[in-house]
Formats: structure tokens, sequence, C-alpha cells
């Protein structure tokens, strides 16, 4: 097997630590818990922790051909950087989201073997092991999930040199910290393995919460996760995973590649997770894409339950799906001829100027009495960044 040219170091030998509870890694995160409306807006130039996670590792000499076959995005025994992919089923709708970092040099548990590390949803480490693990067969493949006491996610940025920060590492890296471009959008930053927990010293800037996080990520439309790429669900396309570099259109057979290919060359992506802002009804709708700290959180939709999203005026069918927020700022999945400006066949769109959208839920009912139903608008908006890679992608947008 022919040798990865080194870039990422290898995962060092480190004792196990309590560093991390396993109740630190929640299963599903509930951003409403916390008092939104005092959220300050992520730093400029920061790092933060990502609880919501983890790592699998995957050794052997057979890796590279065993994560070719599964994957949406192209592994090679020559890919020397973190990558974003993606884990389809058969009908190729998604199971993960995740990056894939090759290990440039032995394993600790496979002195004599490489591999790669794949970042995935927290709460979905061990299911993806064990999907990995049916299609193992006589792969000489070892797949392990890591402990964030072995190895924890960071995400670092820079918006004051966005550009030169996603490609050049931060500083001098210490040995032991992997550290790879973030892709999925400008201005994403870089994407940190780091060991014990803690962020290197050469990682500049102010340290953000994973509300922050989360908010900065949902403004550039950045879906993550499976609470908001739903697992056997979504669709890649739907998902902006094509916009997001996470497919490879020119690769061989892979596990849900036909609708995947068809879709791509033959059909029509109608219904795509865009960045909304929410609005109070009486109020005029926002200009442009802002978060505003004096939003109340009782206007934040649950992010359970998916509630459809509809025209205030009641005409037509459902115009999309809350997926989730923070304070007024959230992701939906958006139908682009209903939400937007959006023209994607001959027969034009049905959006006119002036047309409002909102979602209505009722609470949480407490013991003994009704949930009060509410309401909010809301407003959706296509990133730069998508119409600059519909291009590149040849996509139909009309």
């Amino acid at each position: 097997m022919p040798t990865l040219t080194p870039r990422c170091p290898k995962l060092p030998s480190l004792p196990r630590q309590t560093y991390f509870r396993s109740s630190s890694v929640p299963v599903s995160v509930r951003f409403r818990s916390t008092s939104l409306n005092s959220l300050s807006p992520p730093p400029p130039s920061g790092y933060a922790h990502l609880p919501t996670r983890r790592l699998i590792s995957l050794t052997g000499s057979d890796a590279a051909q065993f994560l070719q076959g599964l994957t949406t995005a192209n592994i090679s025994p020559t890919t020397t950087t973190g990558i974003y992919s993606g884990f389809l089923n058969a009908q190729g709708r998604v199971l993960h989201d995740v990056f894939i970092c090759p290990l440039s040099q032995p394993h600790q548990h496979s002195p004599n073997e490489l591999g790669f590390l794949i970042e995935v949803d927290a709460s979905e480490q061990d299911r993806l092991a064990r999907w990995l693990q049916r299609y193992k067969l006589r792969a000489k493949v070892a797949i392990r999930p890591l402990d964030p006491t072995e190895l924890a996610v960071w995400s670092t940025w820079d918006e004051r040199h966005s550009h030169e920060h996603e490609h050049t590492p931060s500083n001098t890296p210490p040995p032991q910290v992997i550290e790879f471009a973030d892709s999925r959008a400008p201005g994403m930053g870089r994407r940190i393995f780091s060991p014990g927990g803690t962020i290197p010293p050469s990682v500049a800037g102010s340290e953000a919460s994973l509300d922050q996080y989360t908010l900065r990520r949902m403004m550039k439309g950045v879906p993550e996760g499976q609470r908001e790429i739903s697992r056997e669900t979504a669709l890649p396309q739907e998902s902006c995973m094509d916009y997001m570099g996470a497919i490879d259109f020119r690769k061989g057979c892979y596990v849900g590649q036909e609708l995947t290919i068809r879709t791509q060359h033959t059909g029509v992506v109608r219904k795509r997770i865009l960045p909304v802002q929410l609005y109070a009804p009486g109020t005029a709708p926002p200009d442009s894409l802002e978060y505003r700290r004096e939003f109340s959180d009782k206007l934040l939709p649950p992010s359970s339950g998916g509630s459809n999203i509809v025209r205030v005026d009641g005409k037509g069918r459902s115009a999309g799906k809350w997926i989730g927020g923070v304070g007024n700022v959230g992701l939906a999945l958006c139908r682009l001829e209903v939400m937007t400006e959006t023209v994607l066949t001959a027969e034009g769109g049905l959006w006119k100027e002036g047309d409002e959208f909102m979602v209505r839920w009722k609470e949480e009912q407490e013991e003994g009495t009704g949930g009060q139903e509410r309401e909010v608008r809301l407003k959706a908006f296509i990133p730069s960044w998508h119409r600059e890679r519909a291009a590149g992608l040849n996509v139909r947008r009309g």
C-alpha cells in the first residue's frame, strides 16, 4: 500500500483521564435551555470546544479502500488532509455527516498500520461504528470509537483573516494536535483534534461557547449533526452537502450513489436547508440576516417535531420545515420557489414580493394546564456562497 504524505500527525499515546464525563456529551442539544436573548455574538477571532462531536479511528492496510466504497467523498491512499463527507443508506438518504482525516503516522494501537479519524455527531458515534463494522467482512481494518479524553474536537476561526486562516494552521500547532481546514462554507475556519480536552496554546482568539459556535454556523447556513440533517430522512443535496463539498460526483460506486448522481444530472433540488431570521408578528421583515440579542426566547419554536412553515395568508401547502435555532437565527428546510426568489422551472416560482411566512406551535403543557399557542414570522436568506458553488457544480438555479 502506498504511504501517505505526512500532514496530519499521529494520534498520541495518552493516559486515560477523567477530564470529560460522559454526561458532558448530550444525546441531543436543546438550545432553548439557555437564556438565549442574553447570548453575546461570537467573537470575530475565537475557538470553541464541540462536545456534540466525537471521533472514530479506522486503521489498517485496507482503510482507504474500505472508506472509498462507503462515503460520498473521494478517499484514496494519497489523501493528505481532512475533508467533509457523508455516509448514506442504500436509498440515498443521509445517515451521518462527517469529517474524515488521514493519519500520516501509525496509530498508537496499530504500530504498523495507517488509517483515518472520522468525526461524527456525538450521539451517533456508536451507531456509526456498528454500521461500519457491518461492512467490514474480510477487510483489514480496525474500528474503534474514541473517548473525548483521548482526542476532543474544537473549531477555531478568525473573521479578520478568514481566507488565510482557513488554509494556514494556527501558528505552529504542537505535534500531537491534528488540524485542517473546515471548507464547508467560507469563513468556517479550521477543525482541531486536540488531546486532553484542551485547546493548543498556539490558537489565538477568545473562547466561545457551544451556542456561540452554533449561532455562527447557522448564520452561514451550515447544518451539522443528525438533529439538523435528519438520519434516514434527509437527502444530501437538500442538506446542501453538495455545496459544502461532501460529494464527489466523479468517483466510483458507494452506498447510496444512484439517487445522488441521478438527482445531480437529471433532477431538480426543490428544497434546501437555508438560514432564516425570526421576527415578531406586526414588525417589518428583515432586509438582511442579523442576530439580535433582544429577541425573546419565547418566540423560538421548538426544535423537535419539525414544525411546518406556512404562508401568513394561509394559501398553498407547507412552505418548509423549521429545524432549530439560537436566538432569532435558525435553519429551516425551505421550498426554494415558495420562500425565495429562486426559479427552477419554466413555469416560474411562486414567491412574490411581500410574501410572509410563519411557524405556529403550542408550548409544552404543564400538568393540568393547556399549552399556549404561539406564532413567529420568519424570512429565509440564500447565502452568497450557495450561488457561487451552484455555478461551480452546474446546479440548476434558474
